[in-house]
């Protein structure tokens, strides 16, 4: 995703986080302490159904069993310019997720939503850039949710090391790696070469406490550093349409 040279601090960090972090990070909330994955099957060659079983346990294992609210701060490197503030995301995973931006005086900056794989933008927003997939937007909460459309090709464990690689046709290969169940990195490679990565850190408890988003097209490069995450009953259903954005 290029963005607008015109584009406001605010609207870029936007553009940038909703990559990152779809992304969101962009946020980077972090992702609780997921339950073990259930058994693997052993590295080596495995049957189609043995990879998607696998593949469906990360799922399952990295995907939170209540809704979650994360306040994180965000700064942000556009080709040599910085940008910082903070923000909160609460998601409904795998389904819905909301970003708001603020900048470094608590002022708004920005808001989006994604209901699915339906961007919820403001149209003054939403003019400005395009969305990437919702992918790198989970993956930055430490959420494994490849696209509909996307086609498992491989899904191998060895050494405690998972590995899922999806084809997402014209847009490359999307490569997961996870250790055990708790999701380390993703990366969207085309035509040989990375083109954005996403790269988890987490504490001796294994929460999550920051991701790093990289566009290297872009020379982009997102830090999100969470601050808190807590769980929740549930949120209002307008949250998931920001005002001015389409349903």
């Amino acid at each position: 995703m290029m963005l607008d040279p015109k584009l406001s601090p605010a609207a870029a960090a936007l553009a940038a986080v909703l990559a990152a972090c779809t992304a969101a990070a962009g946020t980077a909330s972090p992702s609780p302490s997921p339950a073990p994955a259930a058994e693997m099957p052993a590295a080596g060659p495995a049957s189609m159904a043995a990879q998607d079983s696998l593949a469906a346990s990360l799922r399952r294992a990295t995907t939170p069993s209540s809704p979650k609210q994360a306040r994180f701060a965000w700064s942000l490197d556009e080709a040599g310019s910085r940008f910082s503030g903070s923000g909160v995301a609460r998601y409904v995973a795998p389904e819905r997720f909301r970003l708001d931006l603020f900048g470094p005086r608590g002022e708004t900056y920005a808001a989006a939503a994604l209901v699915g794989e339906q961007p919820r933008v403001p149209p003054q927003v939403e003019e400005r850039f395009k969305l990437p997939s919702p992918a790198l937007l989970w993956a930055a909460v430490g959420v494994v949710r490849p696209p509909s459309g996307a086609r498992l090709t491989s899904a191998t464990s060895q050494g405690g090391q998972v590995t899922l690689r999806y084809d997402l046709g014209s847009d490359g290969t999307l490569e997961y790696r996870a250790q055990g169940s708790r999701l380390a990195s993703v990366r969207r490679v085309k035509s040989g070469g990375v083109q954005e990565t996403v790269e988890l850190t987490r504490g001796a408890d294994g929460a999550l406490r920051s991701a790093r988003y990289r566009n290297t097209p872009a020379y982009r490069t997102l830090n999100l550093t969470l601050q808190q995450s807590t769980d929740a009953a549930s949120f209002p259903e307008d949250i998931w349409s920001p005002p001015g954005a389409a349903r």
